[in-house]
């Protein structure tokens, strides 16, 4: 009977393992809200089928690599097939989840040898299951910490793909680390090492401080790279509507000089009284002529020529344009950044305009 209990304890244990790194996955590559009742099914069979087979095995061991690498082969097969297109960064989540795990058992594991317990007795018989599950619930609830500051600032996929290579990278480090610390485990308990409890355990810490540092270092690589793409755009941005808007003034001051050449005919026309030759000259002259700086919605100069511009625009493309605005004393953006704001909308919207087949665009 109490070896049952030992065993219902671990099994639960063990399913709440598997289960954190579901919510892992659904906090970085997985969308539960599109998985298929089919899918939760085969997910919640893998937590409870291979919670049962791990509940089993760790009342006879405290760790066995070969359960180790069954559980990350089928928690990955599982969860792929609930997203096929994703399955190289849900192996690598996967694989880096439980071998953590892994090493935080060993770390526990390290410190109980420390305080002087047998530790031999621990990992070899289930005798000593208070020992054993409490190793087991430390290291569990640490994850459960870590899984709590994730669900506060969501990983995205995106985020995942940028630093894929680096990821794979870490877990080929992890699958050497765990099994050279299997190896001195048995080593330690077979008097074949030097190693004491602290030795060890303070080596691992500074493996994992090591992790966190180069993770830190990437991220931060990968951050700055981002920023710089960032910027890279808005260069280009500011540049094509600075060029835009020269090209607009420029196109202003012809056609103000050329106004003086329209009123000398104008005025001609008025002499020689041929109304019907002023209207249609004035027609013809309202069609080609815009003044830019005579259109005024907002009052910030800078926004205004951007959008006389590309109204013009719009116009010559047929694709009818209305501007309706308020007088705006000012914008929480700097002119550049207005720039690159408005004219990288519009100009979305008059490609959109120019890809339609209906007359009214």
């Amino acid at each position: 009977m109490e070896r049952a209990t030992h065993i219902i304890i671990l099994t639960l244990i063990s399913c709440f393992e598997i289960w954190m790194c579901y919510q892992i996955l659904y906090r970085t590559v997985l969308e539960k809200r599109y998985l298929q009742t089919w899918q939760k099914i085969l997910i919640w069979g893998n937590i409870l089928g291979m919670g049962i087979v791990l509940g089993v095995n760790r009342n006879i061991f405290f760790f066995s690599n070969s359960m180790l690498w069954n559980c990350i082969i089928f928690t990955i097969l599982i969860a792929v097939i609930s997203n096929v297109k994703r399955w190289h960064l849900i192996a690598e989540v996967v694989g880096i989840y439980f071998l953590f795990v892994a090493l935080l058992d060993f770390f526990f594991f390290f410190c109980g040898m420390a305080m002087g317990k047998d530790m031999y007795q621990v990992f070899y018989e289930n005798g000593y299951f208070l020992n054993r599950s409490g190793l087991y619930v430390l290291s569990r609830m640490s994850i459960m910490i870590m899984l709590f500051f994730i669900r506060k600032g969501r990983i995205g996929e995106s985020i995942l793909k940028k630093v894929q290579v680096f990821l794979f990278v870490i877990a080929g480090i992890l699958v050497l680390i765990v099994t050279g610390y299997h190896f001195l485990i048995y080593d330690i308990l077979n008097g074949l090492s030097d190693f004491t409890g602290w030795s060890a355990a303070c080596s691992l810490v500074a493996v994992f401080v090591i992790i966190a540092f180069c993770l830190g270092i990437c991220w931060k690589n990968q951050s700055l790279k981002q920023e710089n793409q960032i910027l890279e755009v808005r260069e280009k941005l500011e540049l094509d509507n600075m060029r835009d808007m020269m090209k607009a003034l420029e196109q202003n001051r012809i056609q103000v000089h050329d106004m003086r050449h329209h009123m000398i005919i104008l005025r001609e026309y008025a002499l020689k009284k041929e109304y019907e030759a002023i209207e249609t000259y004035l027609d013809q002259l309202l069609e080609s002529y815009v003044e830019v700086q005579e259109e005024r919605w907002t009052r910030i100069r800078n926004l205004d020529i951007l959008l006389s511009e590309k109204k013009k625009e719009a116009n010559l493309e047929n694709i009818r344009f209305q501007i309706e605005a308020d007088v705006l004393q000012s914008l929480p953006f700097k002119e550049t950044e207005t720039s690159v704001l408005f004219g990288n909308l519009l100009d979305n919207a008059i490609e959109a305009c120019k890809k339609m087949k209906t007359e009214t665009r």
